[in-house]
C-alpha cells in the first residue's frame, strides 16, 4: 500500500491501495477521503460479499470528519468504501479496515452524527467464519491481527448504531472468553453443580426409556435390587442412563453465545477468535465421572444402572450397521433376528415381561435362532502400506453384549463382590471375577454370557499382552523370510521365528461392551500412558466410559472436608474459597480434570495439553495470562460430572452425627525424656553448626535428612527407642566440645539453651528404664503386684514393686502361665523364662561394650545423632517374644500375603501318595489341632487366691497408648474400632497390646498384598469377632467402606484436612447406623501439639504450597523454637510417677477368652494352608502349595 500526500497548502492529495489508485480534488470544503478498493474478487466470492447476512454486525466505530461545517444529511446508513483521514495522518485503524476491505473480510456502512457533526459514524460488519470458506481466504494471519485492532476499537452500544453519538463508549467488544459468573473457583464450580435431574422423555428408543422411568419412580423398588434406593440415588443413576442413552450432540464447548448489537444470535470461540453464524455441535460424551459424596452410594448407584439395563445391548456402530447380504431369500424370521440385532432391541426385556405376565414362552426354535445368532459385526483391517509382502488380516468379528466391565483397585475387589450379594437379588446378575493374575480371561462367546466382568487393575492391565508371545515380541507389519540355520546337513530349518499362533489374542478385542467402570478412577487424571490407559484405547470397545471417584481432581479432595456442618456453616467454608485464585486454579486439579476428561472420557475438541487456552479467560492472543475460568469449565463439568448438592442429598438421607475431638493428654515421664531427646538434637545442631552451612538441618542442602528427622520426630509422640546411650552420649560430647571453645559465635541465649539441654540429659542417661527400652526397642509395661519370687527376673529398672518389663517379654510371660493352669503352680519356672526373656537386653549390652567406636557412625551431622535421622529399628525385622505355634504374632501377619509354590526337595522315590492317605493325613493334622484347643478349654481357671490372679497391668510408658487402650477395652464389646496409624512400629506396640488383652484385631499396613487388604475389609465388615483395625493413615483414600466402626482414633494428628477427611469418610457413610465418634491424640506442652494449632490456622493455599507440612514457614519456627518439657520431682523417682496409667487396671493372667484367642481367630479358609497335593505327573515329586490369602 502506497500513500502520497502533498504539503498542507497543496490542492490535490493521492492514496493508492494495493493496484488502484485515485485523486481526489481536496479542498477545504471537500475534505481528504481514503478510497478502499477490493483486488479482483472470483465470481463466488462477489456473491458472498454483496450478501449482508453473510455478515456479523459487529459495531460501530467513530472518524472525525475534517470539515466540521459541512451540511448535516438526513439520518441513512450507506455502503462506503472510503474513510475519512484525521489531520495526523493514518492510524492502525485505518490500515487494518483498509486490509479487510480489500479482501471482503468486512463491509462498512457510514453515516454523520446529527448530535455532533465533527464525527461520522461508520457501522462495521465481519464475516462470519462459516461463510465463504470455499472463496475467501480465512486463516491469514495478518488479516486475522487486523480483526483484533478493529475489535478493539468498535463500540457495541446501541447508540451509536442508531446514529447517536455518545462521548463516553460504555461497551466494547469482549474478545475473550467470557469470564465465568462471580468469577469463581474451580472449588467453588465444582460444589454448586446443579444435582441430577434427568427426563425420561429426552429419549426416543422406548426399551431405554421405561427402563429409566422404572429406575426414577418413587413408589416401586427397582426390580433385581434387595436394597431400597434413596431418591438422590435414583437420580444418579438415571443420570448416568440417560447420559448414556439421550441425543449426544451438544454445542461445541469452544463457542459461547452471544447476541450481536442488531440482536441477531452468533457464537464466537475466543482463543480461535472465529464468528459463527450456525452452532457447531459436538458429540457429547456418553459416559463421565460419578463423583457423589464419600460414603453416599456409589458402588450402589452403579449397580442399580447395571441392574436397570441388564438386557440393553449396545448400539451397532452406524458404519457397521449394514443389511446383511444373502445368498437366497432369507426367511421371515431370519430378518428379524438380524433387524432386532441391528437395532439392538433388548427382546429378553419383552421376553421377561411376557413371563412374568401369564408365563407365555417364545418357542423354542425361536429362542434357538435368538442364541445362536447373537448381534456382531465385522472390521475390515486395512493394512498400513501395500507391498508384495504385505499381510492382508482377515476382518474381525466383533460380538455385541450388554455386559459392564468394572475395573477396580485390588484390594477392593472382595468388598465390590460382597455389595454385590448385598444389594442385588441372588441369581439375578451372571459375574465373573477377574482377581488372580493365574486365570485366563475366557473367550468372547463366553465373556458375552455374564452380566458383569470384575477385573482388579492388576489383572485388567495383563491384557496389554495382546499381540505379544510370552517373550513380549510382536509380529512385524510385514512378512518375513525366515534365515533360522538349518538343522545339521539337512535343508530344514531350526525355525524359531514367531508364528501368529504363539501370540496372545485378548477376549477383549472381540466383544463390544455396554461399559466401562473404572472404580477410584482418578488415576486416569495423571494423563501418562498408564497400562491401563492403553488397554482401554487399544481394546476395549464400550458404548460408555465411567469414572467413579468422590475425588476426581488432585487437590478437589477438601471437596468434603466440611459437609458434616450445618448449612450456613457449609455456605461459610464455600464463600471463603468462592474466587478466583490465581496460584491455586492454575494447576493441580484443573490439570487432573482436564487429563480425565480428554484422554479417558474422550470429552473435550482438545488435547490434554491445550485445555488451558479454553478452560481459562486468557487477555492476550499470544500468551496465557490465566485472569480467571471461562464459562467453558462450567459446561465442560456439567457435561461430564453426576454429582449431587448437599442440600439435595440431606433431604433424602441424614447419616448419624459425626464428632471429631482432639484428646489432649498429659505425656508420661518417658514421652517428656523422648521429646527433650529431639529437642536436644535440634538445639545441639542449631548452636554448633551455628546456624550455617550444610550442617545446620534447615540449610538448603540438608532438607533429606531434615524431613526424616521431622518425621522421627512426630511419631515419637506415641512411643520412641531409637535413641541409644551411644548416640546421646555422642551429641553430649560435641555440644561440650562446643561450649569449651573460646572462638564460637555463640550468643548468650543460645549457650543458655544448649546448658539447660546438656542438664536434661543426666536424668535421661540416669533412667534403668529408658536404657534397657533403648537397648530393647520395647515398650514399657508397668505391673503391679507381680509373684515375688520372679519379679526380679523381669523388671527393666530393678524394681519389683511395680515391676516395669517390655511388652514382648510381658507377652511371653502371659503365654507361659495361660498354658500352664492345670499345672499346681501354673508359674514354676516363670523365673527361667524371664532370665531369658530378657537376655537380648543383657546382650546388647555387652555388645556396645565390645562394639569398635568406629563401627558405626554416631553422628551424621554435627550434634545429630544417626538413629534420629535413619530411625527407629523396623520391629517386623525381629522375631516376636510372644510367636507360638498356637497363637499369632502381629507382627508375623504382615508378610503373609506372598504365594509360593516350590518342591520339597530332591526325592528318592518317584511313587506318590494315594488321595486315601493324603486325606487320611490332613483329618489327622485336624483332628491333632482340635485336641490341643479342647485341652486348652479344659484347663481350669485360677484358685481365688492365686498369687497370679493378682497381678494387674497398670499402666505404660506412653499416654497415647494407655488413654487409647483404655478406650479400647471400654467400648470394644459394643462397637468395632477403626484406629488411624502412621508409623509401623506404632502398629505393631499397638497390636501387642490387644493381643495382651486378647481382643481381635487386624493390620491394614501398606506393605501388605493388595488381595490380604481386601480381604480385611470385608472380614472386618462382616465378622462379629474381629472387634479392632489398625490401619496406615495412608491407605484411607481408596473408597473402603468400614462402616462397621463407630469409634475412631488418630494415634498423631494428621495435621492434612484432605487426608483427614478421607479417613473419616471409610466409617462416616451410607450404611452406618451409629454415631460416630472420633479423637485424635495430642501430646501436651509438645511440638506436635503447635504443629496442629498451626496446620488448623493455615489456608488452603498454604497447605498446597507446603509440598511436605515441613516447608511451612509457620512449622519450620515452631520446630527450630522447641524448648524442654519439665520434669517435676515425682517423675524423677522411678515408679508409678513415671508411668501413665490405665482408666482401669487389668489383670495380667487368666482373662476372659484366654482360651480360645489365637486358636480360633482365623477361619480356616482364610489361613495360609501348607497342604501335601496330588500331582498330575506321576514323575513329578509332591510339592508343598502356600496358598496365597
Amino acid at each position: 500500500m502506497e500513500v502520497n500526500s502533498s504539503t498542507p497548502g497543496s490542492t490535490t492529495t493521492t492514496y493508492t491501495i494495493g493496484t488502484n489508485s485515485s485523486s481526489v480534488a481536496s479542498s477545504r470544503s471537500s475534505p481528504p477521503k481514503l478510497l478502499l478498493s477490493s483486488p479482483h474478487l472470483s465470481e463466488g466470492a462477489s456473491r458472498i460479499v454483496k450478501d449482508l447476512s453473510n455478515y456479523l454486525a459487529l459495531g460501530c466505530i467513530y472518524l472525525e470528519n475534517s470539515d466540521a461545517a459541512q451540511e448535516v444529511q438526513a439520518q441513512a446508513w450507506d455502503d462506503t468504501d472510503t474513510l475519512p483521514i484525521p489531520a495526523n495522518g493514518f492510524t492502525e485503524l485505518h490500515t487494518c479496515l483498509a486490509r479487510l476491505l480489500r479482501y471482503g473480510w468486512v463491509r462498512l456502512q457510514h453515516s454523520r452524527c446529527r448530535s455532533n457533526s465533527i464525527f461520522s459514524i461508520f457501522r462495521v460488519y465481519l464475516l462470519y467464519s462459516d461463510k465463504g470458506l470455499a472463496f475467501i481466504e480465512r486463516n491469514n494471519k495478518t488479516l486475522l491481527s487486523a480483526v483484533e485492532v478493529v475489535l478493539a476499537s468498535v463500540s457495541t452500544d446501541s447508540g451509536p448504531w442508531n446514529g447517536v453519538y455518545e462521548n463516553d463508549r460504555t461497551s466494547s467488544f469482549d474478545m475473550w472468553a467470557k469470564r465465568d459468573e462471580e468469577d469463581s473457583s474451580l472449588f467453588y464450580i465444582f460444589n454448586k453443580l446443579a444435582s441430577p435431574a434427568p427426563d425420561a422423555q429426552d429419549i426416543d428408543e422406548r426399551y431405554a426409556r421405561e427402563a429409566l422411568e422404572d429406575l426414577l419412580d418413587l413408589n416401586h423398588a427397582v426390580a433385581g435390587l434387595r436394597t431400597s434406593l434413596h431418591p438422590y440415588q435414583r437420580r444418579s443413576a438415571g443420570a448416568m442412563m440417560h447420559r448414556e442413552l439421550a441425543p449426544k450432540s451438544k454445542l461445541d464447548v469452544r463457542l459461547e453465545e452471544r447476541r450481536a448489537v442488531d440482536g441477531s444470535t452468533f457464537y464466537f470461540s475466543p482463543r480461535e477468535m472465529k464468528f459463527f453464524k450456525e452452532q457447531k455441535f459436538q458429540e457429547a460424551p456418553s459416559g463421565g465421572i460419578l463423583a457423589e459424596t464419600m460414603g453416599y452410594g456409589k458402588t450402589l448407584i452403579c449397580l442399580a444402572l447395571v441392574v436397570a439395563t441388564r438386557h440393553h445391548a449396545p448400539q451397532m456402530p452406524a458404519e457397521y450397521a449394514t443389511i446383511p447380504v444373502r445368498s437366497r431369500t432369507g426367511s421371515l424370521a431370519d430378518m428379524a433376528v438380524a433387524t432386532i440385532n441391528r437395532k439392538s432391541v433388548p427382546y429378553k426385556v419383552e421376553l421377561d415381561r411376557l413371563r412374568e405376565a401369564g408365563g407365555a414362552e417364545l418357542s423354542s426354535t425361536c429362542q434357538h435362532m435368538l442364541r445362536s445368532a447373537p448381534p456382531a459385526y465385522n472390521i475390515p483391517v486395512e493394512p498400513i502400506r501395500w507391498n508384495r509382502n504385505t499381510i492382508v488380516q482377515a476382518p474381525r468379528h466383533v460380538v455385541m453384549a450388554s455386559t459392564t466391565i468394572i475395573v477396580v483397585p485390588q484390594n477392593l475387589c472382595k468388598q465390590w463382590v460382597s455389595e454385590i450379594q448385598k444389594h442385588v437379588v441372588p441369581g439375578l446378575l451372571k459375574v465373573l471375577v477377574m482377581d488372580d493374575r493365574k486365570q485366563p480371561l475366557p473367550g468372547a462367546k463366553d465373556l458375552v454370557l455374564y452380566d458383569v466382568v470384575l477385573f482388579t487393575r492388576n489383572r485388567f492391565d495383563m491384557e496389554f499382552q495382546d499381540g505379544q508371545d510370552r517373550d513380549g515380541r510382536r509380529m512385524p507389519k510385514n512378512h518375513n523370510t525366515c534365515q533360522c540355520t538349518y538343522i545339521g546337513a539337512t535343508r530344514t530349518r531350526d525355525c524359531h521365528c514367531l508364528s501368529a499362533n504363539d501370540l496372545y489374542s485378548s477376549p477383549l478385542k472381540d466383544v463390544h461392551f455396554k461399559r466401562l467402570i473404572v472404580d477410584e478412577g482418578h488415576f486416569f487424571s495423571s494423563g501418562s500412558s498408564s497400562r491401563t490407559m492403553l488397554v482401554v484405547d487399544r481394546l476395549v470397545k464400550t458404548e460408555s466410559r465411567w469414572v467413579v471417584s468422590g475425588t476426581p481432581a488432585k487437590e478437589l479432595l477438601g471437596v468434603e472436608v466440611d459437609l458434616q456442618l450445618p448449612d450456613a456453616d457449609r455456605g461459610a467454608v464455600l464463600d471463603l474459597r468462592r474466587s478466583f485464585d490465581p496460584k491455586l486454579d492454575r494447576s493441580g486439579a484443573i490439570d487432573s480434570l482436564s487429563a480425565l476428561a480428554s484422554t479417558f472420557l474422550r470429552a473435550t475438541p482438545w488435547s490434554a495439553a491445550e485445555a488451558k487456552n479454553y478452560l481459562y479467560r486468557h487477555e492476550d492472543r499470544r500468551e496465557r495470562t490465566y485472569s480467571g475460568f471461562s464459562v467453558c469449565l462450567r459446561r465442560l463439568l456439567e457435561q461430564i460430572v453426576v454429582k449431587t448438592r448437599p442440600e439435595d442429598y440431606e433431604r433424602d438421607v441424614e447419616l448419624p452425627p459425626l464428632r471429631h475431638d482432639i484428646i489432649t493428654l498429659q505425656p508420661s515421664f518417658y514421652d517428656k525424656i523422648t521429646a527433650n531427646l529431639f529437642t536436644l538434637v535440634l538445639t545441639a545442631n542449631a548452636v554448633t553448626s551455628e546456624r550455617t552451612d550444610a550442617d545446620y538441618l534447615f540449610h538448603k542442602n540438608s532438607t533429606k535428612a531434615r524431613l526424616q528427622l521431622v518425621a522421627n520426630l512426630r511419631q515419637s509422640a506415641f512411643f520412641w527407642s531409637g535413641f541409644s546411650e551411644a548416640d546421646v552420649h555422642a551429641s553430649v560430647k560435641t555440644s561440650r566440645d562446643y561450649l569449651a571453645k573460646d572462638d564460637t559465635g555463640c550468643s548468650i541465649e543460645d549457650q543458655a539453651l544448649l546448658t539447660e539441654a546438656l542438664r536434661c540429659t543426666e536424668c535421661i542417661l540416669a533412667s534403668k528404664g529408658w536404657a534397657s527400652m533403648s537397648r530393647s526397642h520395647e515398650l514399657g509395661v508397668y505391673v503391679q503386684d507381680w509373684p515375688a519370687d520372679s519379679s526380679e527376673h523381669w523388671t527393666f529398672d530393678g524394681l519389683t514393686s511395680p515391676v516395669l518389663t517390655g511388652i514382648s517379654q510381658l507377652l511371653e510371660a502371659q503365654r507361659f502361665v495361660n498354658e500352664r493352669l492345670a499345672q499346681d503352680d501354673p508359674g514354676e519356672g516363670l523365673s527361667g523364662v524371664g532370665i531369658k526373656s530378657l537376655a537380648t537386653v543383657r546382650q546388647s549390652i555387652a555388645a556396645d561394650a565390645t562394639e569398635p567406636v568406629s563401627a558405626k557412625p554416631l553422628l551424621s551431622k554435627t550434634g545429630v545423632p544417626t538413629s534420629s535421622i535413619h530411625g527407629e529399628p523396623l520391629l517386623l525385622r525381629r522375631g516376636s517374644h510372644s510367636a507360638s505355634r498356637k497363637s499369632r504374632s502381629p507382627r508375623g501377619s504382615m508378610s503373609r500375603h506372598f504365594r509360593v509354590t516350590k518342591p520339597l526337595g530332591k526325592t528318592k522315590t518317584k511313587c506318590r501318595q494315594s488321595p486315601e492317605v493324603l486325606k487320611s493325613m490332613r483329618i489327622s493334622l485336624e483332628a491333632q489341632s482340635e485336641a490341643e484347643s479342647f485341652v486348652r478349654e479344659q484347663q481350669p481357671p485360677l484358685v481365688e487366691r492365686s498369687p497370679y490372679l493378682q497381678a494387674r497391668i497398670v499402666g505404660t510408658t506412653s499416654a497415647k497408648l494407655s488413654y487409647l487402650i483404655s478406650k479400647i477395652l471400654q467400648y470394644q464389646d459394643s462397637e468395632k474400632i477403626l484406629v488411624f496409624y502412621s508409623g509401623d512400629n506404632s502398629a505393631f506396640y499397638i497390636s501387642q497390646f490387644l493381643e495382651l488383652f486378647h481382643v481381635k484385631h487386624e493390620i491394614y499396613a501398606k506393605s501388605l498384598s493388595a488381595k490380604l487388604k481386601s480381604e480385611y475389609v470385608v472380614r472386618f465388615q462382616e465378622d462379629g469377632g474381629l472387634r479392632v483395625l489398625l490401619m496406615d493413615v495412608g491407605q484411607a483414600a481408596y473408597g473402603l467402606n468400614l462402616c462397621a466402626a463407630s469409634r475412631v482414633w488418630f494415634v498423631n494428628p494428621v495435621c492434612k484436612p484432605d487426608v483427614e477427611a478421607q479417613a473419616l469418610k471409610r466409617a462416616h457413610r451410607i450404611g452406618q447406623t451409629r454415631p460416630v465418634m472420633c479423637e485424635t491424640l495430642v501430646l501436651a506442652g509438645s511440638i506436635e501439639e503447635a504443629m496442629l494449632e498451626r496446620s488448623q490456622q493455615m489456608t488452603k493455599a498454604e497447605h498446597l504450597d507446603a509440598k511436605v507440612l515441613e516447608d511451612d514457614g509457620g512449622i519450620r519456627a515452631i520446630i527450630q523454637g522447641a524448648r524442654l518439657l519439665a520434669l517435676s520431682e515425682e517423675e524423677m523417682q522411678p515408679g508409678l510417677g513415671q508411668m501413665a496409667r490405665l482408666e482401669k487396671t487389668e489383670p495380667l493372667w487368666c482373662r476372659p477368652g484366654w482360651q480360645t484367642f489365637g486358636t480360633t481367630e482365623r477361619p480356616v479358609r482364610q489361613r495360609k494352608e501348607m497342604t501335601l497335593v496330588d500331582v498330575t505327573n506321576p514323575g513329578e515329586p509332591e510339592r508343598m502349595i502356600v496358598d496365597e490369602d
